[in-house]
């Protein structure tokens, strides 16, 4: 960080930097930027994390990924820590991998059969559990708690019973 930039903030009121506290919170906890980080991430993914005992980045794994926060554990200490998504960068050589060029989306529509259970996200990151009632091209109608969500195929996962 530029050392200006905190002698400025070493010498700010108080109340100022309780308002400034409070902007950089709302901003970190926008659905839209934690939605940007976390469509890159999956549990097991490698990534670089702030590690603020160190002051640097550290490399981890993804544990578990939850509304807000991430359970990354520290590759060299084994250590797990809970993150918020503003602390995680996915991990170069396997942020190339994933931008390979996908095949398209309309070819997963013959994974879905009518009956099947699926599972698919909501407004701020829930997750919906339902089952197949209709098909069409481009829309899958899904039954959820007797609500009927019409919800593209591309966003639907395909819940397997064991």
């Amino acid at each position: 960080m530029d050392p200006r930039l905190l002698d400025a903030l070493r010498m700010a009121p108080s109340l100022e930097l309780y308002k400034l506290s409070l902007a950089i919170n709302r901003m970190l906890a926008d659905p839209r930027r934690i939605l940007e980080v976390r469509q890159h991430l999956q549990p097991g993914a490698q990534v670089l994390y702030y590690d603020d005992h160190r002051g640097t980045l550290a490399p981890g794994r993804i544990l578990q990924l939850q509304a807000t926060h991430a359970i990354v554990q520290d590759n060299i200490t084994h250590v797990q820590w809970k993150l918020s998504f503003a602390a995680i960068v996915a991990d170069p050589a396997q942020h190339v991998a994933q931008t390979s060029p996908m095949p398209p989306r309309h070819a997963d529509m013959t994974a879905f059969r009518v009956g099947a259970a699926v599972n698919f996200t909501v407004k701020h990151l829930r997750g919906r559990i339902g089952t197949i009632i209709r098909l069409n091209f481009k829309t899958c109608f899904i039954i959820c708690d007797g609500e009927q969500w019409r919800v593209s195929p591309a966003l639907l996962r395909k819940i397997i019973d064991l």
